[in-house]
């Protein structure tokens, strides 16, 4: 999300200039609470008036018993910044160690989910391909057209019968040879 830039007027009224309307402590803790960056200007001077505001929203939470530790609190008066930045650490520091096996299990899933994707496609490219091939042997069985495999049969019969004519034209046309040779030729000619 981005930065939510409200501004405070003289009479304490806050406005959220992202939607151009005047927003209360509540909202602006929802839109915190949502991960929205936000930032509270005094609307005269300019002056940064974002930890005063989220100090309001820590006291209005503690009144309305919302989950804010009274340690937190008394922590954060005492220490000032300090016993934030130690819990954020602490915070970080589980998150961390979280972090990878939640790294880990992601890539798990995603790549179960890759192989069930490729199996799918896989099924399903099959299945098309009969599907396929069955309407259209269909379709020629319907019209009663010919396949592939009829026509290189036909092909292959026809080779066949033209090679036998011609074998029985070759035999009427050719006059049968002399057993020994020219008959018309003589021995000795020089010829």
């Amino acid at each position: 999300m981005s930065m939510v830039l409200i501004k405070r007027y003289a009479n304490r009224k806050l406005y959220n200039t992202e939607t151009s309307r005047y927003i209360t402590l509540k909202c602006i803790a929802e839109l915190i609470e949502q991960g929205a960056d936000v930032r509270v200007v005094d609307n005269e001077t300019g002056e940064d008036l974002t930890s005063v505001a989220l100090s309001q929203i820590l006291v209005d939470n503690e009144r309305a018993q919302r989950a804010v530790p009274r340690t937190l609190l008394s922590d954060l008066i005492q220490r000032g910044g300090d016993a934030l930045y130690g819990a954020l650490k602490r915070g970080v520091g589980d998150a961390q160690e979280n972090l990878g096996e939640l790294q880990k299990n992601v890539r798990q899933a995603i790549r179960h989910r890759e192989e069930e994707a490729a199996r799918w496609r896989d099924s399903a490219r099959s299945e098309w391909d009969e599907m396929v091939h069955g309407a259209v042997e269909r379709v020629f069985k319907a019209l009663d057209l010919p396949r592939r495999t009829d026509i290189e049969a036909l092909s292959e019969n026809l080779e066949r019968v033209a090679a036998a004519l011609e074998k029985l034209d070759s035999e009427h046309e050719a006059p049968a040879a002399p057993p020994h040779g020219d008959p018309l030729r003589r021995v000795g000619s020089d010829d």
